[in-house]
């Protein structure tokens, strides 16, 4: 007997696509479609594989043997497995303008044929298993595949458009806010610093209005797209340096806003199985821990706004090297940040950067910021990760002064860092985790 494809084992056993439904045709691979909670999904047979926002929009896509994923600034990157040497390795880049427009109306065009096979007698439906899921009516089908249709070249160029107009330069997003959904309070740099040595840009406050029209663009930038998310990341670097009253009016700003009645531009379509947006928790960035900052009964008011996680930048725990970045912040000051925020109860991550200081300062870089990290009060939830400083640091920073750290020498720090931080894992029960932003795509 021939092994199940991906699409009909999905018809099956697809728990996450409460509506669903499987067409057959008279020649080819069945296909999948089915709807799971804020996406749209299409499988022929294995490949190729299609996810759709709830407006339409194609967000991955899997095709010979290649992911695509396409961002909401539009950009579409490939990441292909490839054998260097004995291992199969990650290669991530992105699309030129040409060859992603040419993806794009591919997955239009599929969704046209589809359409018009739908009206023939070409197909053959097949419910999934009663009692499972609701099976997907052909007209629900229609109506979501000439949502999809809807994206030419023209409304994709729009969308770029008004993603520019919604968004200011992106900040640095760490790796457990990757996938929140980002509104800006600040954008750029305060005092020209980023961190990591990262490209800074200029600096802009936003007003309590202005953040207000902000989140209602966000809101209808994402549309419908709002129901996958359930973390915020509140932006920039320096919003939980600012007076405990500004930041404190952001987040009341946040939780006044009506989410579900600013997303829609249309009607969810009709598929039972739609929810409104949910957004749980607020997580923000901090690479400066000089002396002014905020006391536990602070943080404890900002907890209360439905802050959860602050999120500690952390270049090293040398001085020398840490100057190399710009940064002036004494250890004491993150020890104490971190025990203030434990005693608000907030998640504490940190980023460490591996390679920080380069080729010049490896050992001292490593021994300084482990003793540092050991020190910190953290506990079951909290994380650290282990991130390459190159993936940070602007290229043009050449003022940085030391040869970056890369190769052998790099993977060797980053193995004695995993090492050297066992006691913040095996004794406070907090993670430690290597992460690699380039595989992520930022």
């Amino acid at each position: 007997m021939a092994p199940q494809t991906e699409a009909a084992c999905l018809l099956k056993s697809g728990a996450l696509y409460g509506v669903r439904i499987m067409l057959r045709p008279l020649q080819g691979p069945p296909i999948f479609a089915g709807f799971k909670q804020g996406a749209f999904s299409l499988y022929y047979g294995d490949e190729p594989i299609y996810h759709f926002d709830r407006e339409g929009r194609w967000q991955r896509a899997y095709h010979n043997g290649v992911h695509y994923l396409k961002g909401l600034d539009t950009t579409v990157q490939s990441i292909d497995r490839v054998r260097e040497g004995q291992n199969l390795v990650l290669k991530r880049r992105t699309l030129p303008y040409a060859e992603a427009s040419d993806l794009d109306a591919a997955i239009r065009a599929t969704a046209l044929d589809l359409i018009e096979t739908l009206g023939s007698d070409r197909l053959e439906r097949v419910d999934p298993p009663s009692g499972k899921a609701t099976p997907l009516s052909s007209e629900s089908l229609r109506d979501f595949l000439e949502r999809v249709a809807d994206w030419d070249s023209a409304a994709w160029f729009a969308h770029r458009e008004k993603y520019l107009a919604t968004y200011g330069p992106l900040p640095f997003l760490p790796p457990d806010s990757q996938n929140a959904l980002v509104l800006q309070a600040t954008l750029g740099h305060a005092g020209g610093v980023a961190f990591g040595g990262g490209a800074a840009a200029p600096y802009y406050q936003r007003s309590t209005s202005e953040f207000a029209t902000h989140i209602r663009e966000v809101a209808k930038l994402y549309g419908q797209r709002l129901v996958q998310y359930r973390n915020l990341f509140l932006a920039g670097s320096d919003v939980l340096r600012r007076p405990i009253e500004e930041t404190a009016a952001y987040l009341e700003t946040i939780a006044r806003t009506q989410w579900d009645a600013e997303s829609g531009r249309r009607a969810e379509p009709q598929d039972g199985f739609s929810t409104p947006p949910r957004l749980e928790s607020v997580h923000a960035f901090l690479d400066d821990f000089t002396t002014s900052r905020y006391a536990p009964a602070e943080w404890r008011t900002l907890r209360d706004l439905h802050l959860r996680r602050v999120i500690l930048g952390v270049e090293s725990g040398d001085p020398t090297v840490r100057a190399a970045y710009g940064k002036d912040w004494a250890n004491d000051a993150l020890a104490a940040t971190v025990a203030d925020l434990k005693e608000a109860e907030l998640g504490v991550s940190l980023v460490v950067l591996v390679g920080a200081g380069g080729v010049e300062q490896a050992e001292r870089h490593l021994a300084a910021t482990a003793d540092l990290i050991n020190a910190l009060a953290l506990g079951t939830g909290d994380l650290v990760a282990l991130v390459d400083a190159n993936e940070v640091c602007d290229p043009s920073q050449a003022s940085l002064g030391f040869t970056p750290l890369v190769g052998a020498g790099w993977s060797d720090q980053l193995a004695a860092f995993k090492e050297a931080l066992r006691p913040v894992k095996a004794e406070r029960g907090a993670k430690v985790v290597p992460y690699s932003l380039e595989k992520q795509g930022h």
